[in-house]
C-alpha cells in the first residue's frame, strides 16, 4: 500500500497543479541532462534512461510506470543514515523491491532535504552499455545465474555527504569493457540528480513544506480516483483470463522448454482491480527471468490504462487502486540466483497480455497484440578498437478501437532505435535498407502498425546476438481482428550464403560483408478487416504498406488503377464473409495454428470468446 502523508494544511487546487506541474518538469529536464551527458549509445541515442521524483514517504509523484523504487535505501540505511548530500547506487535485481531488473539499468537515487528535514528523493538510472559478465554488453541469454551476467552492486553510497566514493567508482569501472562510456553514464545520471534537487529545493522554498506535502498526497489522491473511476467503473463484476507465451526456441541449453507462459487473470473487486499471474510457469534456466513484486507489477501495469484516465498523471496512487498476486518461483516472481539480464523479452510482454485481459473484459475494447522491440547485437575489433553496436528495432502497434496501430514505433517509454546516421558514423556497418515491411500490420477494421524493415552490412568480422522474439508466433488480433506478421532475421538474404536465424542467437559468427535482413513484427489487427473503409485500403496500397493482393484476399476491396471498384468491392466481401467461420475474440495468427495442430503449444484460456466469468 501507499503510505499516506497525515495533510496539516488545506491545498487550493491551482496550487496541486503548480506543484505537479513543477514536478513533472523537473522529471524532463533531469532526463534531458541524461541524454545530452551521457556517452553509450543505449542511452544517448536508444534513449533507455529514466528519471524520477519521490515524496519523503517514497511514493513515487512524477510519471511513474518505468521509475524504480526508494524502498532499497530505507530497507537497507537507518534514517540517521541517510545525510544530505548521499547518493545512492545500486542494480542488484534481488536487493532492488523489484524495481531494478537487470544488472546493466544502474540506478541513483539522492535524498532531498530542506531546511534540514527529508522531503523527498529524485533518482536517475540508464542502461549501461557493458557490466560485465559473459558477453559484450552483460546479456547472455543462456546465462543460468545472476553471477554470470555482470557486476553484482547492492545499496551503497556512490557519495556520501557530496564526496565521491572513489575507490566503489575503480571497482566499477574495472569490471566493464567500456569503461569511458560507464564513466560518462554515472557522471550523466549524478548531474541529472542535482538538477532534481534544486528544482524540488526551490518549489519547497516558493510554497512551503507543508503545502508540498499536502499538494503530493493530492497528486496521489487524484491518480487514485481517476482510475477508479474512469477505469474500473467500465469493468464488469467478475474475471477475464489471457495468456501468451515468451519464445526461447533453444537458445538457453539448460532450459529445454521451447516456450514459457505468461497467464493473467483480471478481476474486479468492488473498487479495486487484481491482475492474477499465478498460473505463469516456473523460472527458467535462462536470462529471461524477472525478480519483480506485487507493487512494482501493479506500478508498471497503470500505463495500459492512460488512454482512460485523460492528462492525469499517473503515479505511485494506483498503487491504491491496483492489486497483483504472484506465485513465488514463477519467471515473473523469480528466486535467486535466476538470471534476468533479457528480462525484457518477458517483461514487454505483461502489458500486452494484461491489455488483452482488459479487452476481453471489456468485449474487444483496447488495443491488439504487439511486440515492438527487436534488440541485436554486434561486436568485434575495427581499426584497432573494439566496438559494440546495441541496436533495438521498433514494430508496429497493435491496432485499437479507436484507430490504427502506429507504424514503427519502439516499446520502450521514450525509447527509439538508433538513428542511421549515429550507427554509421561511429561503428563499421552501413544501413542499405530502412522503410516499412509491407502487409505485416495485421489486417481489421483498424489494422496493426507495420513493421520495420532494416537491411544493414556488416563491415568487420566479428560476432551477432539477435534476441528479438515473435519468430515463432505472431502479435495476436482482437475483436475479430487478425494477428501482425512475425519477426524474421535472415544474414546474406537472396544468397547460396542464406541463413534464416529464427531462434534466440549468441555470438554467430559474421564476416565483413555480410548483409543483415531484420523485419519487425506488424501489430494485430483491430475489429473484422471487411469493415475497414476501402479508401483507407487504397492509400495503403498506394503509399506502399499493403500490396494489392493483400488488399483483395485480407480486406476484400478491389482496386482498379488504385481507385476503388465500389460494386466488384462488395461482391468480393459477400463472398469472403459467406465462406470464412465465425470470428474469433482473438487471433493468434498461423503460426501458433500450426504449432498447436502438432501439439507443441497449448492453451489454457478461450479465444472464441470474451469469457468473463463471475464467481
Amino acid at each position: 500500500m501507499v503510505e499516506r502523508e497525515s495533510v496539516t494544511v488545506a491545498v487550493d487546487p491551482i496550487v496541486v497543479e503548480l506543484v505537479q506541474g513543477t514536478v513533472e518538469s523537473a522529471r524532463r529536464e533531469m532526463e534531458q541532462q541524461i541524454e545530452r551527458t551521457a556517452r553509450s549509445i543505449i542511452i544517448r541515442e536508444r534513449r533507455d534512461y529514466r528519471a524520477a521524483v519521490f515524496d519523503r514517504h517514497g511514493n513515487n509523484v512524477s510519471s511513474a510506470s518505468s521509475a524504480a523504487f526508494v524502498d532499497p535505501i530505507t530497507q537497507t540505511f537507518a534514517p540517521e543514515d541517510i545525510h544530505e548530500g548521499d547518493v545512492f547506487l545500486w542494480n542488484h535485481p534481488f536487493r532492488s523491491a523489484g524495481g531494478i531488473t537487470h544488472l546493466p539499468d544502474l540506478c541513483l537515487t539522492q535524498p532531498v532535504f530542506w531546511q534540514g528535514e527529508l522531503e523527498g528523493y529524485v533518482q536517475a538510472f540508464g542502461h549501461v552499455l557493458d557490466i560485465g559478465g559473459l558477453t559484450p554488453g552483460s546479456i547472455a541469454i543462456e546465462a543460468t545465474e545472476v553471477f554470470q551476467e555482470g557486476l553484482l552492486i547492492p545499496p551503497v553510497k556512490l557519495y556520501a555527504g557530496g564526496v565521491r566514493n572513489e575507490a566503489l567508482v575503480a571497482t566499477i569501472l574495472a569490471n566493464t569493457r567500456f569503461p569511458e562510456e560507464l564513466r560518462g553514464d554515472l557522471d550523466a545520471e549524478a548531474l541529472a540528480l542535482r538538477v532534481g534537487v534544486r528544482r524540488l529545493s526551490e518549489l519547497l522554498a516558493r510554497v512551503g513544506r507543508e503545502t508540498v506535502r499536502a499538494a503530493f498526497e493530492a497528486c496521489l489522491e487524484r491518480c487514485a480516483l481517476a482510475l477508479r473511476e474512469r477505469v474500473v467503473a467500465r469493468i464488469p463484476e467478475g474475471t477475464a483470463a489471457f495468456e501468451d507465451f515468451v519464445e526461447l526456441n533453444g537458445a538457453a541449453p539448460a532450459e529445454e522448454r521451447r516456450f514459457i507462459r505468461l497467464r493473467v487473470a483480471l478481476r474486479r473487486e468492488g473498487a479495486r482491480l487484481v491482475f492474477d499471474f499465478r498460473g505463469t510457469d516456473r523460472q527458467a534456466q535462462a536470462a529471461i527471468n524477472i525478480a519483480g513484486t506485487p507493487k512494482y507489477y501493479a506500478k508498471y501495469l497503470m500505463s495500459i490504462f492512460r488512454p482512460l484516465v485523460g492528462e492525469v498523471i499517473l503515479n505511485s496512487g494506483a498503487l491504491r487502486v491496483l492489486e497483483v498476486e504472484l506465485e513465488e518461483g514463477s519467471v515473473l516472481q523469480a528466486r535467486p540466483p535466476a538470471a534476468s539480464a533479457y528480462r525484457a523479452v518477458t517483461l514487454f510482454r505483461v502489458p500486452d497480455i494484461a491489455m488483452g485481459a482488459l479487452a476481453k473484459a471489456l468485449g474487444g475494447w483496447g488495443a491488439a497484440g504487439a511486440d515492438t522491440r527487436n534488440p541485436w547485437r554486434y561486436s568485434g575489433s575495427y581499426e584497432g578498437r573494439r566496438f559494440l553496436v546495441h541496436d533495438g528495432v521498433g514494430a508496429g502497434g497493435g491496432g485499437r478501437a479507436l484507430g490504427d496501430g502506429p507504424d514503427a514505433v519502439h516499446g520502450g517509454v521514450g525509447s527509439t532505435s538508433v538513428p542511421v546516421e549515429f550507427l554509421e558514423a561511429t561503428y563499421p556497418v552501413r544501413v542499405e535498407r530502412y522503410g516499412l515491411a509491407q502487409d505485416s500490420g495485421g489486417p481489421g477494421k483498424h489494422r496493426g502498425g507495420h513493421g520495420i524493415h532494416k537491411e544493414v552490412r556488416l563491415l568487420a568480422p566479428g560476432s551477432l546476438w539477435i534476441f528479438g522474439d515473435r519468430m515463432a508466433l505472431q502479435p495476436w488480433g482482437i475483436g475479430g481482428g487478425r494477428a501482425g506478421a512475425g519477426a524474421r532475421f535472415v544474414i546474406n538474404p537472396h544468397t547460396a550464403a542464406e541463413q534464416v536465424v529464427d531462434y534466440k542467437a549468441t555470438d554467430l559468427r559474421v564476416e565483413a560483408g555480410d548483409l543483415l535482413s531484420i523485419q519487425t513484427p506488424g501489430g494485430g489487427g483491430w475489429g473484422d478487416p471487411l469493415e475497414r473503409d476501402p479508401e483507407a485500403v487504397a492509400r495503403d496500397v498506394a503509399d506502399g504498406s499493403v500490396s494489392e493482393t493483400a488488399a483483395f484476399e485480407q480486406y476484400g476491396v478491389v482496386l482498379v488503377d488504385g481507385a476503388v471498384d465500389v460494386a466488384a468491392t462488395s461482391a468480393r466481401r459477400a463472398a469472403l464473409a459467406a465462406a470464412r467461420g465465425p470470428l474469433q475474440m482473438v487471433d493468434r495468427g498461423e503460426r501458433f495454428r500450426a504449432l498447436a495442430a502438432r501439439g507443441e503449444i497449448t492453451l489454457t484460456t478461450r479465444d472464441d470468446e470474451p469469457e468473463v466469468t463471475n464467481g
